[in-house]
């Protein structure tokens, strides 16, 4: 056998080896499973895991914006006309946050942390100076009075409304963005406080929420099932809530926000559990997005998550009672604010019934500023862009035994609505885009191989084609005898006339046939 021939059985061998290999490896995703398996073993809850000290200290800027509803018609109010009020805002603070007694549970598999969050106010991302601006709204601390009470007797309504009447405790206030805010002093609360020693004294929509947390927190850390990644276990040593009527309701679900498994499915029901909303909500693919460079898919809360006991039956449990069961776009908290009644909704009333944005003048729910909405690359888990948005309303209306309740009608009133945002940083999207990438990578890998084993195969068949062709060439060459010449080939020996070669003129030099004799012995 040739070199030639054994190169081309050498580059047809190789060739249908990695033709076979590279088709094999493709179809049985051997590469993709590898990479699936390595992730789902990295991002997990673990010291000296790939995500342990973002989780723990997220380094993403997030940043709180609050709008406020500013009453510019009390008087007109107060007669029965409809209330009007204009947005004011944002007053934006810088949120810090971190998990704080961060340890190891049963093995790795759980891990308990508390979340602990600070703010810090910027100027210049602000439309002004909340220890200046004045806001004015619901008196939200005398309401709660009179809500707790309106059961009570005559007697005792008579005593709240007597020290109304002597703090000058209205049901309307004004009070700076920062005392709404970080809290205040409340007269009515203080003199409440003095017979009620349970009862505190100081009122502020974030009051006791800077440099605090929540509670204490267990989490998988999703070294068991991937799936369970950041899923909240225990929420102060509670696996169940006990604010609602129903167990569907009470269901502490889902992760606390701030992490989610990787290997996400558009066809995925995201769950979340909220302290601030005291349940857990749900969020669903609404369409893909990039951030930086890095593809995510957006997950937005639907409408049937506040939709009334009607719209959603799965919601009657969140109804405080038969009588106190609100429409769509709204869930009543008292039972988790220690009775004040207040009403979370998204701003604006987005995505509630039309009667409640009717219901206030300078209401305009957008889909672009009033929608909560999670971007998550969904290879990672990781957020790149996200906007928790929620609006804080307390529900008023006329008070049996409270003079000052005549003219109201019931009305869930806007006080104020935050918007807590967050992008991811420069750096964290770089490694991301860098883990993608070798995740995109390591799957094609197989796809290179039958690449190489095209090349090869082109290759293969050139030298074929060559070989063959060479072969018919030499088949071509064939020597015939002249007409004169013997039929014995022996006989006959091309030999020159001479040893001199005689030059023609002509046609050149020239050969003789001579016969052929016999060697001598």
């Amino acid at each position: 056998m040739t070199r030639r021939s054994c190169t081309i059985y050498a580059v047809g061998i190789i060739c249908a080896a990695l033709l076979a290999a590279g088709i094999g490896l493709t179809v049985s995703q051997v590469f993709r499973t590898f990479m699936h398996n390595r992730l789902k073993k990295e991002i997990v809850l673990v010291e000296g895991s790939r995500v342990f000290e973002s989780w723990k200290k997220p380094p993403p800027p997030v940043y709180m914006e609050f709008f406020f509803f500013n009453v510019t018609n009390v008087d007109e109010f107060l007669s029965g006309a409809k209330p009007e009020v204009t947005q004011v805002g944002p007053y934006t603070y810088r949120e810090y946050r971190y998990k704080d007694n961060v340890t190891a549970v049963e093995n790795d598999t759980t891990v308990a942390a508390y979340n602990v969050k600070s703010f810090v106010f910027l100027r210049e991302k602000s439309v002004g100076d909340p220890a200046e601006d004045s806001i004015t709204n619901v008196n939200i601390p005398a309401w709660a009075v009179m809500d707790k009470v309106k059961a009570s007797s005559f007697f005792k309504k008579t005593i709240v409304t007597m020290w109304m009447n002597a703090v000058k405790s209205g049901i309307f206030t004004t009070r700076t963005v920062h005392e709404l805010l970080w809290g205040y002093e409340d007269p009515l609360l203080a003199r409440v406080a003095s017979t009620s020693p349970e009862v505190e004294k100081y009122f502020g929509l974030m009051y006791k929420k800077n440099g605090s947390d929540d509670g204490e927190f267990i989490f998988h850390t999703g070294v068991e099932n991937y799936m369970d990644y950041g899923r909240v276990e225990t929420w102060r040593g509670q696996k169940m809530l006990t604010f609602w009527t129903s167990n569907h309701s009470n269901t502490i679900n889902g992760s606390d926000g701030g992490a989610f498994h990787p290997l996400l499915e558009k066809n995925e029901r995201i769950y979340i559990f909220t302290p601030d909303l005291c349940r857990t909500i749900y969020m669903d693919f609404e369409k893909e997005v990039e951030v930086k460079g890095i593809p995510a898919y957006r997950f937005t809360p639907p409408r049937s998550v506040l939709a009334s006991k009607e719209e959603n039956p799965d919601n009657e449990g969140y109804c405080i009672s038969k009588k106190e069961c609100l429409g769509t776009g709204l869930l009543k908290i008292s039972n988790c604010r220690k009775g004040a009644p207040v009403v979370a909704s998204f701003p604006h009333f987005y995505l509630g019934d039309t009667k409640y944005v009717d219901a206030i003048k300078g209401m305009s729910p957008q889909h672009e500023h009033h929608q909560t909405f999670l971007d998550l690359n969904p290879t990672t888990g990781v957020i790149v862009r996200a906007s928790k948005r929620a609006q804080v309303n307390v529900l008023i209306n006329r008070i049996t035994g409270f003079p000052s309740t005549r003219g109201v009608n019931e009305t869930v009133f806007p006080v104020m609505f935050l918007n807590e945002s967050v992008v991811i940083d420069d750096v964290s999207a770089a490694r991301v885009q860098k883990l993608l990438l070798i995740v995109k990578l390591v799957p094609n890998f197989p796809i290179v191989i039958v690449g190489l084993g095209g090349i090869l195969l082109v290759v293969f068949i050139i030298l074929l084609v060559r070989a063959r062709k060479e072969k018919n060439e030499v088949k071509r060459i064939v020597f015939t005898k002249p007409l004169y010449a013997s039929s014995s080939e022996d006989d006959t020996a091309y030999s020159p006339v001479s040893t001199k070669e005689k030059d023609d003129p002509q046609n050149g030099n020239y050969i003789g046939l001579s016969s052929k004799e016999d060697p001598k012995d």
